[in-house]
């Protein structure tokens, strides 16, 4: 199944500048893909039009056979899971499992507070789920983070330097819960290590427009994996 469809997209700032430019990619059931490229190639751009906070400006872009358009917006963001690089901006209540428990829809209280203290318990934050999520490690803040978006139970997740800031032990801790979910992730990084652990795919962006796109262990792929990723 296609979970989404891009056909000819591009995308114009208001200011006129171009981040997008007649871009086309598919990503069926479960893959892992990678968006990688330099800074201001259009990475962060494209996730968003992908979890319909920004709109194209021209072409075709289909999660889940729902066009993003301005109509079906709601709809997109509450079927696609986003995590920003910055995810301290995206926390709302005073603690992590009040913040877990506002993303979960269905169910009372006492369902929510369950189903949020499992998703809690599967990226090893049991710990610390009372806790204000700005008194946390990045590494636990990431993963906070993480919980409280795939509490939306959402079709497609896609993340943003997801490994941004962490060591490596904190990195590993995202690479596993990652490695354990079974729907289509898609994730901008400049991360070596990243790519190489999780990655299936890779889709290169040079200046708003696709360069490669193959798998990850395509000899294709090496020089840019070499000029690109750190």
């Amino acid at each position: 199944m296609k979970r989404i469809m891009v056909q000819k997209l591009s995308y114009r700032y208001p200011d006129g500048t171009k981040a997008l430019n007649d871009i086309s990619f598919e990503v069926t059931e479960n893959q892992k893909v990678a968006v990688i490229g330099h800074n201001g190639s259009g990475k962060s751009t494209l996730l968003c039009i992908l979890s319909a906070l920004l709109l194209p400006t021209s072409g075709m872009v289909q999660i889940n056979d729902s066009n993003v358009t301005h109509e079906n917006k709601i709809l997109i963001r509450k079927s696609t899971g986003i995590l920003f690089s910055q995810v301290e901006y995206q926390f709302i209540m005073p603690d992590i499992i009040n913040d877990v428990m506002l993303s979960i829809n269905n169910g009372d209280n006492e369902e929510k507070y369950l189903q949020a203290m499992d998703i809690i318990k599967q990226v090893n934050l049991a710990d610390v789920a009372f806790h204000h999520p700005l008194s946390l490690s990045s590494g636990q803040m990431k993963r906070a983070a993480l919980a409280s978006v795939l509490a939306k139970n959402p079709s497609v997740l896609l993340l943003d330097e997801p490994l941004a800031n962490l060591d490596k032990p904190s990195s590993d801790a995202v690479i596993n819960i990652l490695l354990q979910l079974t729907i289509p992730i898609v994730f901008a990084t400049h991360s070596k290590y990243l790519v190489e652990h999780v990655a299936q795919r890779i889709i290169v962006l040079e200046k708003g427009t696709i360069v490669m796109d193959d798998t990850a262990k395509s000899n294709k792929v090496k020089k840019y994996l070499q000029t690109i990723l750190t």
